[in-house]
């Protein structure tokens, strides 16, 4: 299998990455250079970069400046991972969030309830992982990732 990786592009977002059944997380790295290492040290053969769409709105939930920053960050992650060579594939986020019965985000009070209900879905599915609040949908995408491969 090859490796892939599931990113989460917010700033506080983060990176799954799964070699065959071994799995690491990290954070989004605070700069360009960590992220391009980070990707080149993962880049093999046929290796998949799974990154969630973002929306292409601001709004009350969503302030613009928000949402500029996410669409720099898809960007340079979508530059870097084509330019190492990674297959590029793009996911919505009701297509990993939905298979997990969750509910969907307007199930929850608010963002931050909603982000604590994705972390314990996360660690719930991988107990022997760490998961944090930057790293579970990340983790949730490579999830569907894997899903969608089988």
């Amino acid at each position: 299998m090859p490796t892939i990786v599931a990113v989460d592009p917010g700033v506080s977002g983060g990176l799954a990455i799964a070699f065959d059944e071994d799995i690491e997380l990290h954070a989004m790295p605070e700069t360009l250079t960590e992220l391009h290492q980070l990707l080149r040290t993962n880049a093999t053969k046929n290796a998949e970069l799974w990154i969630e769409e973002v929306p292409k709105f601001a709004g009350k939930n969503i302030p613009s400046s928000t949402t500029a920053v996410l669409f720099q960050n898809v960007g340079r992650i979508e530059g870097i991972a084509v330019s190492l060579g990674y297959v590029l594939h793009r996911v919505t986020p009701t297509a990993w969030q939905n298979p997990l019965g969750l509910g969907g985000r307007k199930s929850c009070a608010g963002q931050s309830e909603w982000k604590r209900k994705l972390k314990n879905k996360a660690q719930e599915l991988y107990p022997f992982l760490d998961v944090t609040l930057k790293t579970a949908d990340a983790l949730l995408i490579l999830r569907h990732a894997k899903s969608s491969r089988s």
